[in-house]
């Protein structure tokens, strides 16, 4: 096992979110675990050789490339917490390794793939990462991964100036950095999912519990204000819903 400490604030952050609510993630995760199914559907028929997966959590995304034959799986996540819970659910192959730390900052070695699951969008520099991780992916080799589009949540933030933790960039801005870091997009998926929530609280306290409540809330009383006009705008018989956009990516490196 490898560990690295995180070095500035806004990894600590989420290291401590993701930390404090990772024996619950699971049962919140609804999203997440909808874009790891569709995000398998782009791991290449020929399996790579050597994987690292990026923002591996509880493994929602890690029992897919389980299930292939390659030589090494490097895990990778940000929280050892989120880990522990991968561990006690799944079996853990012997060719895996895991790697505990914030991907912005870490080394890795040469691998043939790389995959991440609704992890992008809480990175502090995407671009530069992205030319990171090109370094280190062999000729010919694929990048995989799936985050959340501009869309998400837009009602929350027509309503509130609510400040989101998370980086939503368009699937044109992520085609220009995959472009600038070396890569050509080889497949690309746009997804819209609804979820319905007893109530605007019920909403806000999912967010919590995935480590993604928006940061620099209003006062209470402005938070107050914010629930109850949620509430009465986007009630249904199933309750408040909120919208989130889906974007996947599979992208090949250049010669």
């Amino acid at each position: 096992m490898i560990n690295q400490k995180n070095k500035d604030n806004k990894s600590q952050a989420i290291e401590i979110n993701f930390s404090k609510y990772a024996h619950m993630y699971d049962k919140h995760a609804q999203l997440q675990k909808l874009m790891a199914d569709k995000l398998a559907s782009f791991i290449p028929s020929n399996a790579p050789e050597k994987i690292l997966e990026i923002g591996c959590g509880t493994g929602m995304f890690s029992k897919y490339l389980f299930s292939i034959k390659v030589k090494k799986i490097f895990l990778n996540d940000i929280s050892s917490r989120m880990i522990e819970c991968m561990e006690t659910k799944l079996c853990l192959p012997p060719y895996s390794q895991i790697m505990i730390g914030n991907a912005e900052l870490l080394k890795f070695q040469m691998v043939d793939m790389v995959a991440a699951n609704a992890v992008f969008q809480w990175f502090k520099d995407p671009g530069e990462f992205l030319k990171r991780l090109n370094s280190c992916i062999k000729p010919n080799g694929r990048l995989i991964f799936s985050t959340f589009g501009p869309r998400s949540l837009a009602e929350l933030r027509k309503l509130g100036s609510l400040e989101s933790p998370a980086l939503l960039l368009s699937s044109n801005e992520w085609s220009q950095l995959i472009k600038e870091a070396g890569f050509t997009l080889d497949s690309f998926a746009k997804k819209t999912h609804k979820l319905f929530f007893t109530n605007t609280l019920a909403l806000l306290k999912n967010l919590q519990q995935l480590g993604a409540a928006p940061t620099k809330m209003t006062s209470q009383r402005e938070l107050r204000q914010l629930i109850k006009n949620y509430d009465e705008a986007y009630f249904t018989n199933q309750g408040v819903y909120a919208n989130w956009e889906l974007l996947f990516f599979s992208v090949k490196k250049n010669q």
